[in-house]
């Protein structure tokens, strides 16, 4: 019997194409993350950091309901990400949520204490 693997954890492959994800939204090239996200989600659909970066690009594209619901599904699938807590606060931010960007910035902040982009965040 094979041992179950964390649906949390990607394959090497997969990791290209994640950070792929993440340099095409520092670059602002969001069609071409949204592309690979969603090839990162076809073979992973409960990953929680792909899906909330998927949230955080939509809500570029302007899409902000389908962003909202992508965020919160990819933080319910990996509530201890850093990376999900942050999308969220950031998503919260551009909707002028001050306070609970504010709640979710300290969350990413207990899962990696000196990351910081988080903390710059949390200072605006």
């Amino acid at each position: 019997m094979a041992a179950q693997k964390n649906p949390q954890e990607l394959p090497k492959r997969e990791q290209g194409v994640f950070k792929t994800v993440m340099k095409c939204y520092e670059q602002k090239q969001y069609k071409k993350g949204l592309k690979s996200a969603e090839q990162i989600l076809k073979k992973h659909p409960k990953h929680g950091e792909t899906l909330a970066m998927k949230g955080l690009i939509l809500n570029c594209l302007k899409r902000k309901e389908e962003a909202v619901q992508f965020a919160k599904k990819g933080l319910f699938s990996n509530l201890k990400s850093h990376v999900c807590w942050h999308v969220y606060g950031l998503i919260h931010r551009s909707e002028r949520r001050y306070a609970d960007a504010i709640k979710s910035y300290q969350n990413a902040l207990k899962y990696d204490k000196d990351n910081l982009l988080i903390l710059k965040d949390l200072s605006l």
